[in-house]
């Protein structure tokens, strides 16, 4: 798996999503070593830092995990990775299945499935039992919320969100940082930035 060489995790973010991101890593025997939240959330058993600028040269080994759901800032932590030179952890739940190319920092949560000839981008989310069919295409920084389906030669462009159990049928193209509401049932292309809604999925 890809994650099988990872000896520790460092989380940036330490809310919801870390949590679950936690929990993945435990499952895989995965330790996490710290948490950077400038809100200082509680009941983290690991140390808490303020920034990535507090960690200095610690942790020098650790690979680096953007635990935050928000796209836009999932994709400007990252970024604040790289120029400290650090390494982007891959981390797949053991209860997933996946067959695709998957970019650094992507996260794949349990019971999701990632079918054969996929393309996964880098700092992806691909959240609890969300489906990324055959062939499809996700760019980076996107999130498949839980229970999302995205069927056979779909594209997801970078930053774009499918909300949770929305379904994008065969061969369908999401529009960069376009939003798939909730439920939504997308039968047709999305233009970039757009907000779709509904069955089927019509622009807001």
């Amino acid at each position: 798996m890809p994650d099988a060489q990872i000896a520790g995790l460092v989380l940036v973010g330490g809310g919801g999503h870390a949590r679950s991101i936690a929990d993945v890593a435990a499952r895989r025997g995965l330790r996490v070593l710290a948490v950077v939240d400038p809100s200082g959330p509680e009941g983290w058993d690991v140390p808490v830092f303020a920034s990535l600028a507090d960690l200095a040269e610690s942790f020098a080994t650790a690979s680096f995990v953007v635990a935050i759901g928000d796209n836009a800032v999932r994709a400007r932590e990252a970024a604040a990775i790289d120029s400290q030179g650090r390494t982007h952890g891959v981390l797949v739940a053991a209860t997933a299945t996946v067959a695709p190319q998957v970019g650094d920092g992507t996260q794949i949560l349990e019971h999701a499935h990632v079918g054969p000839g996929a393309r996964v981008g880098r700092g992806v989310i691909v959240n609890t039992s969300a489906v990324v069919e055959h062939d499809v295409v996700v760019g980076d920084y996107a999130h498949v919320a839980p229970g999302a389906t995205l069927l056979g030669a779909a594209q997801v462009g970078s930053g774009a969100l499918i909300g949770a159990r929305a379904v994008v049928l065969p061969s369908v193209n999401v529009g960069a940082g376009a939003v798939v509401g909730a439920g939504s049932v997308v039968v047709r292309d999305v233009p970039p930035g757009a907000v779709v809604t509904g069955v089927p999925a019509r622009r807001q």
